[in-house]
């Protein structure tokens, strides 16, 4: 009589244990790829709020410029307390206001005096820049000594 014994999946039995270790270790990729895809997206936002805020800080930083280089025009002709000078810059992601505050004394050091009648207008800029849904404030104090 030849006996055959038949085997029964079992504690001991190590068939389709490659079966298990391969699901484990694609299971283990898996999360390691969608962790590696959601970091990635993380920084790509992040990045590109970044820029644009980067872009909205130059915009009103570029209004500032335009205020000194129109340096005439926007500070000469306020010469009250609160007079201002808006200017709505060609460029639609800048806008520029100039505040006239006060008139003080010339400083110290200066190289004119209150004899000659020299006074220091005093002068607040401030510029707001916009680029795409980022907004920037940019303020200047300034003063310019004349008459």
């Amino acid at each position: 009589m030849n006996s055959k014994k038949i085997r029964i999946f079992g504690p001991h039995s190590q068939e389709g244990a490659a079966l298990v270790i391969a699901v484990l270790i694609l299971l283990i990729l898996t999360v390691i790829g969608v962790y590696a895809v959601t970091t990635s997206t993380m920084d790509t936002k992040i990045t590109g709020y970044q820029k644009v805020h980067v872009e909205a800080f130059y915009a009103a930083d570029a209004g500032l410029d335009y205020a000194l280089a129109n340096y005439s025009s926007a500070y000469a002709t306020l010469v009250e307390p609160g007079d201002t000078w808006p200017y709505e810059h060609h460029d639609p992601e800048c806008n520029i206001t100039v505040r006239y505050l006060c008139k003080t004394p010339p400083p110290v050091g200066s190289g004119t005096g209150t004899r000659q009648g020299f006074v220091a207008h005093h002068y607040r800029t401030d510029s707001n820049g916009e680029a795409g849904v980022a907004k920037s404030t940019v303020h200047m104090w300034g003063y310019r000594i004349g008459y």
